[in-house]
Parts: C-alpha cells; structure tokens; sequence
C-alpha cells in the first residue's frame, strides 16, 4: 500500500510540476492544455471509484493551490467529475482513441464552465458565451489531443502497480 501512495504523490508533483512550468511555453491562441485535468480523466477510466475520487479531490487540490484564488472549488469540481467516469469505466473499451478524447472533452468543459459560473457569477460578470468560446472549448479540444500520448504511459505504470500488488499478494499467503 505504501508504494501506492509513493506512486500517487510522484504523479501529482510531476503533473503539478509540468502544468505550472513546461506548459507555458506550449500556448497555442492563448490557452494553455490543463494536464491535471487529463490525468483525473485518464486516473478515472484506470481505477476504482473510490482511488479516482480520491485522486480526483488531490489533483483538484494541486490545481486549486497552481492557480492561488480560492481554495477548494477546483479539487470539489475534480472530486464530482471523477466519479461518474470511474462508475462506468469498466464498460468501456479505455484505450479508444473516442473514448479518451469524449471523456477529455465533457470533462474539460464542465469543470472550466462550473469553475467560471461558480467564481464570475457572483462578481456580475456577463460575458460567459465569450470565455466559453475563447477559453472553455479551445482548451477541451487542447485536451483532447494531449491525452493521447499521456494514456499509454500511465496505463503502463498503473499495470506494473497492479502486477507488483498481485506479485506482493501472492508471497504473502
């Protein structure tokens, strides 16, 4: 179990580390892709409800603490968007270049709508349709290409996890 929690927190420093350094200087029209959001998604389609869930709330967390605001709207935003994608996770085929780029996407564009109505709203601010367009969609579709070449390489590491905790099971009895 220790080496789980090991494996948790190096992906999420490295995520948190790439998101808020490599990231800015791969802007395309001034949008930026938003990795942690990718890394819940792929978490999500990976593992159980409650591991997602979990991961969920830590990277939203990380991206709450990247963006220096508020405190806990991100990590409540991660934490509900993963659950439902975990739920039905098992039902599909994970590695389908649909199935990755559709949750990437819906996932991409209800946390940043929720995020936006939730933090603009009670500031009066009226131009949603022009962030949606400018930001929210551009960034969804960002997204959707970055998961890509992410999936594999985590898929890989959850595996060798997976491998190591049957290994580790199978001694102890």
């Amino acid at each position: 179990m220790k080496y789980r929690v090991v494996a948790a927190v190096i992906l999420i420093w490295i995520t948190a580390f790439c998101q808020s350094t490599l990231l800015e200087y791969i802007e395309i029209f001034n949008v930026r892709p938003n990795i942690l959001i990718i890394m819940m998604v792929i978490v999500a389609l990976l593992r159980s409800t409650v591991e997602s869930a979990t991961m969920g709330l830590f990277f939203g967390l990380t991206m709450d603490i990247l963006m220096g605001k508020t405190l806990g709207w991100y990590a409540l935003l991660f934490f509900l968007v993963s659950i439902p994608i975990s739920m039905i996770n098992e039902k599909l085929y994970r590695e389908k270049f649909l199935v990755l780029v559709t949750f990437t996407f819906s996932s991409t564009v209800v946390i940043e709508m929720l995020f936006f109505l939730i933090t603009f709203m009670f500031r009066g601010y009226n131009y949603l349709p022009y962030l949606f367009g400018t930001v929210i969609i551009p960034e969804a579709i960002y997204n959707s290409i970055i998961i890509l070449p992410l999936f594999k390489p985590v898929s890989v590491a959850y595996n060798l996890l997976d491998s190591v905790d049957r290994r580790r099971n199978r001694l102890s009895t």
